[in-house]
């Protein structure tokens, strides 16, 4: 939610490109004044501003979009912010930044539900940007629920629609507080200029046979990660072969420069050599001290390197460290050279990667301050760079560059760095006659003096199924149309992929998913862990309807602490230990994901984080028992923090007529939990040894989550 917050803000800096002091003006004199800004700001918010410091600044920025920027702040008696920036052409708000401290303690539970929210949300859009919000509808995003859950505040966005087709970057965004409902966050983008005429728009056919002769799936070898403790498996699929460029939906022509939504060092050197220990050595320690035993030194890793690359007498090496390896990775030498002249003119530094083990040149990276040796004409072709780059890998991967070929490409981010006055190639892996896109060698080479600058290997040593399975290029096709969105959308392109100020508003084609992954023997689409991708539909229960905890249990699954996995909740059923363990669990997270299991039961994520949390104790497991009051009381109170007190259990008084039914270990558990009414008396009997189910879990749960106390 931090992330989210501070976007917010980013956004709403980023609407100028130069600020001036307020009662400094630019040239174009802004049609709403000063004062005028800030009885807009005032008059919309119902603000009380007295005791509050302002301060004002004018903004412009290149696209003509100009505004005052509002700020009150105040520290006494509580620290508050409001920032507010209006239209100095139409007088409109187009931010909001209310900041006031978050107070404790409060309700896990929030005052307000999501529904009540949107329609709050709705009003003040209405009320911020009455005729532009008219033009929206809500955008439901995957994060959406994610964020809420975690945060005091709901977020809502709106999407700007153009005769039924979404204007992607122009939105208006809101955050309001959970249990106020005030304006936290707001934030208004929308151009001006005229929007691509969809009557010009080529067919959705056309742009489909355009799809496939453009930017075309692939059959190729692709790795899946189905357990982040073990190494990645190849699979035989359908990729996207030119990456995932919208089409212009008036031109036809592909679309690039888009704007979519969408360690510690182990020195090994200087170290004498020691006679044997007598202390003991466990096995593991064992194992590491035989895989030192395989590594080359760091000075044959620099001879390595030198084999390769020549290198200036006075670039001198200033760092070598040796990373370990993991998931079937050697180990590798990670050595820095680094020039500077006498001047400080001239910086060089270069850093390279050699397998400790296999002796494998890994990498080279290389900075020149200098830049080019002169700007005009290059000095060589793109004929002769690619010559430059094959006689090198050749050299120094025949095996790899025998089995590569090269893949022209547009984009090369996120397998070369930037590199404005180079020539970049890349050869991919090429298996069984099969193109294997994630696996490369990779060059770039100085336009200006032929030198490498860049080289880096992606290379797995893993095993490839045999392609003997896989369904047609066309069923392919028909497959990934059936299953992924294509259609048009309003989106920001940028003709100069240098100058990010300026852009234009294009009508495209675009697949709605960021990459594809297509299973080529079974047609299913798969997530990166190899799972078959699901539709992003929610899941409702159909045996809640009526029941005492329907209520209970909506709540849960809008606060994200009970997620549907099927259709049916079965209220009315035993709780077990392990559906318990993973609801209180999941009311424990925090912003951060849970680690995943390193085993395929999925209750051993959340029982490892119970016991390291405390809720239970590693003799107290027992998954498939089923739970009491006394059982739930336990663990919630300690999930409170309140364990500690509660093992205590003649420091309490059980006033209750069933008394003599609790358990001695569970006495401080019951008390606490009945006064604190999250499992209360009834006629004074708190009934420790009955059952609950589901449904009584769910209850449970809510009202430990509505108490307003912690220590």
């Amino acid at each position: 939610m931090k992330k989210m917050i501070a976007l917010f803000t980013i956004l709403t800096l980023l609407i100028g490109v130069f600020q001036i002091p307020g009662g400094v003006l630019a040239e174009e004199k802004p049609q709403i004044t000063l004062k005028q800004a800030i009885e807009v700001a005032k008059t919309t918010l119902s603000l009380n501003t007295e005791g509050f410091e302002f301060n004002s600044s004018y903004i412009e920025n290149q696209n003509g979009f100009n505004t005052w920027s509002l700020s009150w702040n105040k520290i006494k008696p509580v620290n508050e912010n409001i920032n507010i920036s209006v239209d100095s052409k139409s007088g409109e708000i187009v931010s909001i930044g209310w900041y006031v401290p978050y107070e404790q303690p409060k309700s896990r539970i929030p005052k307000y539900t999501k529904a009540e929210a949107l329609k709050a949300a709705q009003e003040w859009a209405t009320k911020l940007q009455g005729e532009k919000f008219k033009l929206t509808k809500l955008r439901e995003t995957q994060n959406q629920d994610y964020y809420s859950k975690f945060s005091d505040v709901y977020a809502f966005e709106f999407v700007r629609m153009q005769d039924g087709i979404e204007v992607t970057p122009n939105t208006i965004m809101l955050q309001l507080d959970k249990n106020t409902l005030k304006i936290r966050n707001f934030y208004m983008t929308w151009d001006t200029q005229s929007l691509p005429d969809k009557a010009k728009a080529i067919s959705l056919d056309k742009a489909k046979d355009l799809f496939k002769s453009k930017v075309g799936l692939e059959l190729s070898y692709s790795f899946i990660y189905d357990n982040p403790n073990t190494e990645p498996k190849a699979v035989l699929a359908y990729t996207l072969k030119n990456g995932n460029n919208p089409i212009d939906a008036i031109s036809g022509d592909i679309l690039t420069n888009m704007y979519r939504m969408y360690a510690g060092d182990m020195g090994m050197g200087g170290m004498a050599e020691k006679t044997a220990s007598a202390v003991p050595v466990t096995p593991q320690e064992q194992s590491v001290l035989d895989d030192n035993s395989k590594y080359i030194t760091k000075e044959a890793a620099e001879q390595i390197f030198k084999q390769y690359i020549k290198l200036d007498e006075n670039t001198k090496l200033e760092r070598s460290n040796l990373y370990p390896g993991y998931q079937n990775v050697n180990a590798t030498w990670n050595l820095e050279w680094k020039y500077i002249s006498a001047d400080g003119k001239l910086v060089k530094n270069i850093s390279a990667q050699i397998d400790a083990v296999t002796k494998e040149f890994k990498s080279l990276y290389s900075y020149n301050s200098n830049g080019n040796i002169e700007q005009g004409n290059t000095a060589v072709t793109k004929e002769q760079a690619k010559k430059l780059a094959e006689e090198f890998l050749l050299k120094v991967q025949p095996d790899k560059f025998s089995k590569s070929q090269l893949r022209e490409s547009t984009n090369m981010n996120g397998i070369m760095p930037a590199y404005q006055n180079g020539y970049s190639f890349n050869y991919i892996r090429v298996e069984n006659g099969i193109p294997c896109p994630t696996n490369s060698l990779s060059i770039t080479i100085n336009e200006y003096t032929g030198e490498i600058i860049a080289y880096n290997t992606n290379w797995l040593n893993i095993t490839f199924p045999a392609p003997d399975k896989a369904i047609t290029l066309d069923k392919a096709y028909e497959t990934l149309f059936n299953n992924v969105k294509f259609g048009m959308e309003y989106t920001y392109h940028y003709p100069n992929a240098n100058d990010y100020e300026k852009k234009e508003i294009k009508l495209a084609y675009a697949l709605e998913n960021r990459t594809i992954l297509m299973d080529a023997n079974s047609g299913n689409m798969l997530n990166y862990d190899g799972t078959p991708a699901k539709p992003a539909e929610k899941l409702l229960y159909t045996d809640i309807k009526g029941n005492k905890a329907e209520d209970a249990i909506n709540t849960l699954i809008e606060m994200g602490i009970l997620v549907p996995e099927n259709a049916t909740f079965a209220p009315e059923s035993n709780m077990l230990q392990k559906d318990l363990v993973k609801l209180i669990v999941n009311s424990l997270q925090d912003y951060y994901q849970m680690p995943l299991a390193k085993t395929e039961n999925q209750y051993d994520s959340y029982y490892t984080e119970a016991i390291r949390r405390k809720l239970i104790s590693e003799n107290e497991k027992n998954p498939d028992a089923i739970m009491t009051n006394q059982d739930i009381a336990k663990m919630i109170v300690r999930a409170m923090n309140y364990g500690v007190l509660a093992e205590r259990g003649n420091m309490f008084t059980a006033n209750f007529k069933d008394a003599s039914k609790i358990a001695p270990a569970y006495k401080g558990y019951m008390v606490i939990a009945a006064e604190l009414g999250i499992i209360p008396a009834v006629n004074s009997y708190v009934y420790p040894t009955n059952t609950i189910t589901r449904g009584d879990a769910a209850e449970i749960i809510v009202r430990y989550l509505k108490c307003e106390t912690s220590l």
